[in-house]
């Protein structure tokens, strides 16, 4: 199958996203940094405004076997985008929801800002980052993302990307 990139299409008009092609994020908790994909720095914040989120279970990454939460949202730049948290970050992520869930809000059309934490590790010696989320103000893509999840989500549509099995030189 061949698929034509359109070279021509640029820009966004306000308030709509950019859906035909997922930008995958990172959260680099040794560097305090979100990355997008695998090398491409951006900081120690992101805003998002969600999708939709799942909890799986699962060895992704190199990691052993616990849970993963996966969020799909729409980035500051009107990306729809995916990330992956564990431990420490998805269970801040809970406690987000728990309580705006106690108030009786909502997180949807919201903006929630990703923000890396320092912690200090009594292991190892070495610290690490942690994610915090917090609501920052009102969503832009509030009308798109409804429009969205009308036409095109689906529960299956998150889905989490194993690493690839390490080779073992054929054996």
């Amino acid at each position: 199958m061949t698929t034509e990139i359109l070279l021509e299409e640029v820009g966004l008009e306000p308030g709509k996203i950019m859906a035909d092609s997922i930008r995958q994020w990172r959260s680099d908790c040794q560097a305090g940094q979100f990355k997008i994909g695998a090398n491409i720095f951006r900081g120690p914040k992101i805003d998002m405004e969600l999708i939709g989120a799942q909890i799986a279970e699962g060895e992704y990454f190199g990691y052993p076997y616990q849970k993963w939460l996966a969020l799909l949202f729409v980035d500051s730049e009107g990306v729809l985008s995916t990330i992956l948290f564990k431990t420490a970050s998805l269970d801040n992520f809970e406690e987000l929801r728990r309580s705006y869930r106690i108030k009786g809000e909502t997180l949807m059309g919201k903006t929630i800002r990703a923000q890396m934490s320092k912690r200090a590790s009594k292991a190892s010696g070495n610290g690490y980052f942690a994610v915090e989320f917090e609501v920052v103000s009102e969503g832009k893509y509030a009308e798109a993302i409804a429009q969205f999840r009308q036409l095109h989500y689906t529960p299956e549509f998150i889905r989490l990307i194993e690493s690839k099995p390490a080779d073992n030189g054929g054996k």
